[in-house]
Parts: C-alpha cells; structure tokens; sequence
C-alpha cells in the first residue's frame, strides 16, 4: 500500500519524530500533494526555518492561515505558524468569565511572560490549534509538524499534562482565598509542593502572591482548559488522524524512532508508517560504464570516491533493514532518496512530494 492510500480516509496527519530529520519539510511536501490532488489542506508548522517560508512562497508564517500561491491546479493549500502566546491570549479571551477578568489576566505581567514560558505550553498550544482547526471544519486535512522539543514525546503527553496542570492538588492551594495573606499559609505551602519552594527561593514571597491573585482571576477558566485538552486528547485516537513518524538513517535516529514508536503504541496512537528521509542510492551499472573513457588514474580516483558512496548507501541500507525488523512487518515503510540541493521553494517541496507518494 502507498502512503496516497494510507492518507485517503484521514483528515489529519501528524509528522513526528526527534528533531533534525526534516519532519518540517515533510509535513509541508505532504501538505502540498494533497491540495494538488483535491483535498483543501493547511500545513500547521512550528517554528520553522525561514527558508521553509520562503519555500512556500510566504515572507512569514502567523497565527492566521495564510494561503500559499503559486500551486497551481488543485484545491488551496493554507499555511500557519504557532504563536503559543497569542493561541494562549485565545482561549483566556474564550474562557474569561468576564471582559474585565479577561483584560485583567491579560495585563497581567506574570502571566505575559508565563504564556510565553510555561513548560510544555508550546507543545499544548500545538494540539490545541490542532483541535481547534479541526472543530471549524474548514479543511480536508490538517497535516501537523510537531514542536522541536528536546524531548520527542513532550507533545504527544501535552493534553493529559494540561489535564494533570488544572486538577493539581498544589494548584488548588493557590486558588484558596487569602492563602498568601500570611507566612503561615506560605510555610504550609512550601511544604506540600516542592516546586513552589523553588520559586519562592527565585523570586521570593512576593511573587507567588502575585501568582496567586492571577491564578485566582483564572480560576473560572481552569474547567474550560481541563475540558479542551480532555477533547484533544480523545481526537488524537480517532482514525481519522494518522501518525507519520520521520526518521533519517543513523544510528541514532533510528533508535529513536524505535523508542517513540513503541511510545505511541503504548498509547493507542493511529499509526500510518515510518518515514526514512535522505537515503543514499546505491552506485548504478551507468555510472561505472562511464568510468570506461576516462584516464588510468582518473579512473582510479573515481573509482575510490564510488568505492566509499557504496559503503555509505549500504550502511543506509542496513539502517533500514534494522527499523523494519524491530517495527514490524505489519507497518508501512517509505523512503525519500538524499536530494543533492536543499529545499527552497514549491518545486523542491514537490519533488519531495513525488518522491514520497510514488514510490
């Protein structure tokens, strides 16, 4: 089976995988060939590479979808980049209890720098903006690159760590009226949760006051969060999404690979195949019939750089004989052959995209 008909009936695509394997590029390729076959797609991208706008068409990529030109025939293709602190300011302008409560957590300055900090919140943001473009039903397929987290799994676990976030026992104590009104209340605190003590030995009494008076104002959004990641989480095992996971042919990131995919298995995750990208081609017969008019010694030379190419593709090779046997036959296997230019504009994501779909 092809990786056209694995994609038919799904209306989102996950790219995941460690980073540095070109999960970005993929992501916008796949996108690509789905608009030129018919479907009206976005490619939801974080942080990517400049070059990859421009690859795209786009000066830069926002919170809006932008429609890519130049890709003619076909249904539109959408492009967006997360901006984890204005997707947070939307869904405190949704959650708010009232305007005033909402303009104040926004103004709020522990807040703006907290969206912007919190740990795993990009990651959160990702799947939120996920579920939210799905909710809308605006587009045949949404095809998502994951965040470029030093750890692989950080977004997959994002909604039942928002979950975790909002029913946390430590995060009630903060919401208790006057909690903070005297060291007392504060000594309790340091006692039950450790993580508090650290701030208080960063920052100091103060701010967790004020940490408490904002967590206070939200304290009406937090059923609304605990629901929404509750609903991301239920839509990332529907069969309507598919996980990609991109790998390249090291050692490394095979291994990786190896251990996220027995992480997504764990977690019942719908899983489309795996993706090998920058395989090396082994040396054809055409290649070695030209060496035929070239001088004793050139030959040679030649002869020698084909000799060690040769040895790299058969290490790619063995790569990918090692990943199918410890995945599994029951799984799909693509490959993407090692492009000697880089990708910079729609022609080199469509070779990509031809790459990937037709072989």
């Amino acid at each position: 089976m092809n990786l056209s008909t694995s994609m038919r009936d799904k209306k989102i695509i996950v790219c995941c995988g460690s980073g540095g394997v070109g999960k970005t590029t993929l992501a916008a390729s796949i996108a690509l060939w789905a608009a030129k076959n018919g479907r009206k797609t976005i490619v939801l991208t974080i942080d990517p590479a400049k070059r990859l706008a421009t690859a795209l068409g786009l000066d830069t990529l926002g919170l809006e979808p932008q429609i890519v030109r130049g890709t003619a025939g076909g249904a539109p293709l959408y492009a967006m980049m997360l901006d984890t602190k204005r997707a947070f300011d939307r869904l405190i302008e949704k959650y708010a209890v009232s305007s005033t409560a909402q303009k104040t957590i926004l103004e709020n300055r522990l807040y703006q720098h907290l969206s912007s900090m919190i740990s795993g919140s990009q990651e959160y943001m990702a799947m939120e903006q996920l579920y939210e473009l799905f909710r809308r039903q605006e587009f045949d397929l949404i095809v998502l690159d994951t965040p470029p987290t030093r750890h692989a799994l950080d977004f997959l676990e994002a909604p039942q760590k928002m979950i975790q976030l909002v029913s946390h026992s430590a995060l009630k104590w903060f919401l208790k009226p006057g909690i903070f009104a005297s060291r007392v209340g504060f000594g309790m605190l340091q006692k039950g949760a450790k993580i508090f003590h650290v701030f208080d030995k960063l920052a100091g009494f103060e701010f967790l006051k004020e940490l408490s008076e904002m967590l206070a104002l939200m304290e009406g959004l937090l059923g609304g969060f605990h629901d929404r990641a509750e609903s991301v989480y239920e839509l990332l095992r529907q069969e309507i999404v598919g996980f990609l996971l991109v790998t390249s042919t090291s050692s490394v990131a095979i291994q990786d690979a190896l251990y996220f995919y027995r992480q997504m298995s764990d977690r019942d995750l719908p899983f489309l195949g795996f993706i090998v990208n920058r395989v090396l081609a082994g040396v054809s017969d055409s290649s070695s019939k030209r060496l035929a008019s070239l001088s004793a010694e050139l030959r040679s030379r030649v002869l020698s750089v084909l000799d060690q190419y040769q040895q790299l593709a058969d290490r790619d090779r063995e790569a990918i004989a090692l990943l199918k046997k410890m995945g599994g036959k029951k799984n799909y296997y693509f490959t993407i052959p090692f492009f000697s230019e880089d990708v910079h504009d729609l022609e080199g994501l469509l070779k990509v995209s031809e790459a990937l779909f037709q072989a």
